[in-house]
């Protein structure tokens, strides 16, 4: 189930308590004015509810074109041995804001993201190729097909040539 919220700051909190005092008092008089006021008061809490919302929303940025373009930028040069300042490089950022733009967007850091595509690139080449484990890493810019296949293992729980064998 995915129930909306937000988290309210404290001048919000400020501004809503007095509504919700007022709801209270006003429950325990036990008149038709009473009633009336408290209809008010619901829709008077609705609308600051509605406001703080759309406030919210105006605030939430949707995930910057850069990060996508890095994303795509390393699809795209998967076979050359680029790193994470190459890459800053040609975005013209600093490796310091790719990082930033990476973690906020992705969870995780560029050269993670830069080896997690090498290793579904390997993935799918062991899988529909006859090149050699060795081919591979070199075509995925590994300089060692040794420390491929470590790093293969790891991110796989398989060697490569396992994997090569359940196809």
């Amino acid at each position: 189930m995915n129930i909306p919220f937000f988290d309210l700051k404290p001048n919000n909190i400020q501004l809503l308590k007095p509504i919700f005092e007022n709801l209270i008092e006003e429950s325990k008089l036990n008149d038709n004015l009473g009633e009336k006021s408290i209809v008010s008061g619901v829709n008077y809490l609705l609308l600051h509810l509605t406001r703080m919302a759309n406030d919210l929303k105006k605030n939430i940025k949707p995930k910057p074109t850069t990060t996508l373009e890095f994303s795509k930028l390393v699809g795209t040069t998967i076979s050359q041995n680029l790193t994470v300042k190459d890459y800053a490089d040609q975005l013209h950022l600093t490796v310091e804001k790719l990082n930033e733009l990476c973690k906020e967007n992705y969870g995780q850091n560029p050269k993670n993201i830069i080896l997690e595509k090498k290793i579904t690139e390997a993935k799918r080449l062991l899988y529909f190729t006859d090149l050699s484990i060795k081919e591979i890493a070199f075509q995925l810019g590994f300089e060692d097909s040794s420390y491929f296949s470590r790093i293969f293992k790891l991110k796989t729980n398989l060697s490569p040539s396992d994997f090569k064998s359940t196809r």
